[in-house]
């Protein structure tokens, strides 16, 4: 008879209804609470990694009547609602060295510990609550080339769906921009500033993730460059510069970061290196002159398989998708460049559009997630059957 294993994506929550120090006054008790208890948390990587969020909420003293329906007596000033990813996450974040010798000392600072209350619950959703099939909340997702083209439409769906996400890439403003314009979702980004074209960059980066991140559950590896001649004219430290890009650096950051993701992975729910192929590395019709380009795409779909041989049995699961055209900085310059050539492109596809940041992000949540559970060593092409075409 097997046990019902419980599954490691239920969120357990604490309610912590919090009761001022009786000589700080109410506003006094609110300003210390925000602007120096809120940011000693966010400084604790060992306690934070096992949240999902921490949100506080300011309750106003005196009566009031809707808060008396639910036996509100306004001896509270504010209430505490920590969500963590399950219950050994909870129990992980307070016995953890930070909490005991930097949060919990901080609290009687501005609490009365003897008046407060709380409630340990595992949520029971009601109203709008999304499938745990595709839950990443709580999670710390990795993507490469993350701040522009297919890699922000990645990176964005993961952050919206709750994950929390490390964006690698080469332009710190534009990486910077693409944070700022994710404020707000459901989950956090981060910008780190990499190049992972040389080996030393690769190393660089993944020593940056490992000081951020104990666990990496997610590693998308998007970063690369395209590149397309004649045979004739095709240079050999152009060819070697693409390789290393697209190929060298997706392998070795799996090395790097293998750490991070065995600690990462749970029964039913390993974790996930996703590698970000090429319809051009399966569609043999024309080489279009990206020699490299190709070859080194097709490698990431084997390099996908073979990795997948070896690490799915240890709880990382690894697939490759083939996406086809989306918009992008390099299609845009194309259609610009060759009037009609956005027509012709689409005119080609049987789905008879482009791909959207919709397609791309929910195959990779559908990969992130229970829902892909146990798919491992596939190369999923999207692009509207223009590989059938």
């Amino acid at each position: 008879m097997q046990a019902k294993r419980q599954t490691s994506r239920t969120m357990s929550t604490i309610v912590v209804n919090v009761a001022r120090r009786p000589d700080l006054s109410h506003a006094e008790f609110v300003n210390y609470w925000r602007d120096y208890h809120a940011p000693l948390i966010r400084s604790c990587p060992q306690f934070t990694e096992q949240l999902v969020s921490y949100t506080q909420y300011d309750v106003h003293a005196g009566p009031d009547d809707l808060a008396s329906l639910f036996g509100g007596s306004g001896k509270y000033d504010g209430v505490a609602v920590l969500r963590f990813r399950n219950r050994h996450a909870l129990e992980a974040a307070f016995n953890c060295d930070e909490y005991r010798n930097t949060i919990r000392p901080d609290e009687p600072n501005f609490v009365d510990l003897e008046n407060c209350s709380a409630q340990v619950t595992d949520a029971v959703d009601v109203i709008g609550a999304p499938s745990p099939l595709f839950d990443v909340s709580g999670k710390t997702a990795v993507v490469t080339g993350g701040a522009r083209g297919v890699g922000a439409m990645i990176a964005a769906a993961l952050c919206e769906a709750g994950a929390d996400v490390i964006v690698l890439g080469r332009g710190a403003r534009a990486g910077q921009d693409f944070v700022t314009g994710l404020e707000g979702a459901r989950g956090s980004c981060r910008f780190v500033e990499a190049d992972l074209a040389t080996s030393a960059g690769v190393s660089a980066a993944a020593a940056d993730i490992a000081a951020l991140a104990g666990k990496v559950h997610v590693l998308v590896n998007n970063a690369g460059s395209f590149a397309a001649s004649a045979i004739e004219d095709a240079d050999p430290d152009g060819w070697d510069r693409l390789m290393g890009l697209n190929l060298r650096a997706p392998f070795f950051l799996v090395q790097s970061l293998l750490p991070q993701l065995k600690a990462a992975s749970d029964p039913g729910d390993p974790a996930r290196v996703i590698m970000i192929g090429s319809i051009g590395a399966l569609w043999g019709n024309s080489s279009n002159g990206a020699y490299a380009y190709g070859a080194s795409k097709a490698a990431v779909h084997q390099l996908t398989r073979m990795l997948a041989s070896d690490l799915t049995a240890g709880g990382i699961n690894v697939n490759a998708i083939a996406p086809g055209f989306f918009p992008s900085d390099m299609t845009d310059g194309f259609f610009e460049a060759v009037p009609g050539l956005r027509e012709q492109m689409i005119g080609g596809i049987p789905a008879g559009r482009l791909g959207t940041a919709e397609d791309i992000g929910g195959t990779v949540l559908y990969l992130s997630s229970r829902a892909g559970a146990y798919v491992s060593g596939a190369v999923l092409p999207v692009e509207g059957a223009l590989w059938q075409a």
